[in-house]
Formats: C-alpha cells, structure tokens, sequence
C-alpha cells in the first residue's frame, strides 16, 4: 500500500521546499491542498481516516504547512481531536519549517556542549515562531533564558504565551540599542539570533566582549548576518574561543530532521508530532 502525505497550507500555494522534501523521505504520494483553513480540518481529517481500513491508515500522514504558525498549531490540535478510536493518522505542523528549524538549531547547539544545564542562553529578536521555539526547547535542556525584543511589552507577551502554551517559564528582556544588548549577553553562556533576514542583532565588537559566550548562532541566511561575525556556513568553527553555527549549516539538519520524522510518522500510527517530539527525532 502507498504511503500517503496529505500537505496543507493555509497559503495558496504549497511549499515546493515541504513538497521536495516529502518525497525525499519515502513518501509514495504527496496531496498538497492550499488555500486551507481551521473550518476545513475536520472534513479534510474525515477524508483521510475513513478511505482505508484502521490498520493501514499507517500508511496516511498530514504535514500542516503554510506561514501561519499559531493557526498550523490550532489545525493540528482541531484535526487530533476529529480523530477517535481506531481511526487516526499520524500529524506534525511545521508551517515555515518553524519547529524543525528550532529543533536543529538547539540540536547543534547541545551536540556541542553536550549539557546545557544551569546555562544562561539569550534568543535575541525571540519574538518570532522561531525564537519562541528556541527558547522552549532551550529550556527544556536546562538553560535559563532571555528572550529579547526592541519593545519590553512584546516580549512579555510572547514569555506569557510559551507559559500558557507550553508551561516554561521565560525572562523577557528590551534590547533596543547596544547598551541593553551588552546587558542581555554579558554574562551569557549561549546567544542564539532569531531576527528577520537582513538584520544585524549584535555586533562582533559586543560578544567579544563577554568571555563567558560558548556558542554563537545565527539562523538567519541573508546579508548582513544577525550575528556580526557568523558566516552561514560556520558549523562550529572556533572564534575567540567560541563556537559559531550558522544558518546554512543549522539548514542541513533542519531538512535532515524533516526527513526523519516524516518517515516516523510512518512507523507509528496515530503519531502526534509535537515540538518536543520533533527535537527529539532531530
């Protein structure tokens, strides 16, 4: 029997990069839907459980996509809860491959120093899907973090979130200018760039200054880098006594990982990819 990826996105078009990567780990047929929305899980989850008989629906799996992480979130919970009994397929969302980016990043990151308890760990610009995965994953790790935005009230509100949403308890910092930025990192021992693409977070001149700074990572990919001083494809190279990850090379173990639990999903029925899970199979 075909081993089956229904792929749904909110946006009109489907991600030709989820699409790639789909058939890349195994998968017999991809069903990419666009243009999806929270009213149309429960039909869509009915259309999958009830085409084939309970033993084989390990051969179906959804991918929930698009650039809407909040509502990807709520579509997978909507589509778990369609599920009953027998009938039930294995599910993950990573709209903007949000969480398996995050899950690689901290993968690398603990790869590197084996154990990040105790540790201090700084998610600059966290305010993002990404940045706020960083930082739940982080601390699950046992690092105490700081997550950072240039507005005090926005990183409040995206702590309180990750509270409510996943019971960890982050520290919300305002970095605006170079003055709160030295603050955030000086005594840190990770410092992880989460901004949009073209955006400097933190100079070269800053994080030499601050001797305590293990791991340097930047996700972002586009000039000038969000960590001044890491290129894209450091993977761990020394600087200054520090190990510098970036975007390019924390890439190949997001798409690496992507790979891995598309093809769990097809070994355990009814799997439900949390981001714990995700970062665990990363």
């Amino acid at each position: 029997m075909k081993k089956i990826l229904v792929y749904l996105s909110n946006e009109p078009q489907p991600s030709l990069f989820d699409l790639i990567v789909a058939y890349d780990s195994d998968v017999d047929v991809v069903l990419p839907y666009g243009n999806v929305s929270k009213d149309d899980i429960t039909d869509m989850v009915y259309g999958c459980i009830f085409t084939r008989r309970p033993k084989k629906l390990i051969n179906t799996a959804i991918l929930i996509g698009g650039s809407d992480s909040d509502l990807a979130d709520d579509m997978m919970k909507k589509a778990s809860k369609t599920f009953f009994g027998d009938f039930r397929v294995s599910i993950m969302a990573d709209p903007n491959g949000n969480s398996t980016t995050s899950a690689a990043t901290v993968a690398k990151i603990k790869d590197k120093l084996t154990d990040l308890t105790g540790m201090k760990s700084v998610v600059l610009a966290g305010t993002g899907p990404v940045g706020e995965r960083v930082s739940v994953l982080l601390n699950r790790e046992g690092s105490s973090v700081i997550l950072t935005s240039r507005k005090q009230e926005k990183a409040e509100g995206v702590c309180q979130k990750i509270k409510e949403k996943y019971d960890r308890d982050i520290t919300p910092m305002q970095v605006s200018n170079d003055e709160e930025c030295l603050k955030a990192v000086r005594d840190a021992d990770i410092v992880v760039g989460t901004g949009k693409a073209g955006i400097q977070l933190i100079s070269k001149e800053i994080w030499m200054q601050c001797p305590s700074i293990k791991v340097l990572a930047d996700v972002n990919a586009y000039p000038p880098a969000g960590i001044e001083g890491v290129d894209v494809g450091d993977d761990g190279k020394e600087m200054e006594g520090k190990y510098l990850f970036g975007a390019v090379a924390i890439g190949d173990i997001k798409t690496k990982g992507m790979r891995d639990v598309i093809r769990r999903m097809y070994e355990e029925k009814g799997a439900f990819m949390t981001l714990e899970k995700i970062y665990d199979i990363t």
